[in-house]
């Protein structure tokens, strides 16, 4: 039986963003779920399996920089998880894929998902993961809807 809440972002256009807990009663750790649609913006022949690899490891290199710096976050840094799914395989010049990226934050205490305090954070943490890896890619355009 499902216990959590979640909640929907409507920061970007081009992305589906949500955010929620498992369990609303015991709030140990909340997901942030960004997906989209991917678009390959380059007719060469690249390896998507390393543009893939370096973009999963820039979203980890900012989230764990941003919750380092933050000293007031209520999120451990130590204690993340980052799923980030594209197709390798699927990725072809002219044609969308679909994007996934759930990043699981750890809280130091029990924190309500609907409170003051988290949402400005989440706001943050989203907020720069959009513009610091999502736009910044010169490989892939994103789209909230396949078609």
């Amino acid at each position: 039986m499902k216990k959590g809440k979640e909640l929907k972002l409507q920061l970007f256009k081009n992305y589906n963003i949500v955010y929620g807990t498992v369990d609303n009663r015991n709030s140990k750790a909340l997901y942030i779920n960004i997906s989209s649609w991917a678009q390959p913006l380059i007719n060469d022949d690249i390896n998507y399996n390393r543009v893939i690899r370096d973009f999963d490891k820039s979203i980890r290199q900012n989230i764990y920089n941003m919750l380092a710096e933050d000293i007031c976050t209520p999120f451990l840094k130590e204690q993340t998880i980052v799923d980030f799914d594209i197709r390798k395989s699927g990725v072809k010049y002219g044609k969308r894929s679909f994007l996934s990226c759930e990043i699981t934050l750890f809280m130091r205490h029990e924190i309500p998902i609907n409170s003051m305090i988290l949402k400005p954070k989440i706001d943050e943490i989203v907020d720069m993961l959009i513009k610091n890896t999502f736009r910044t890619s010169n490989v892939f355009k994103f789209h909230k809807k396949k078609r």
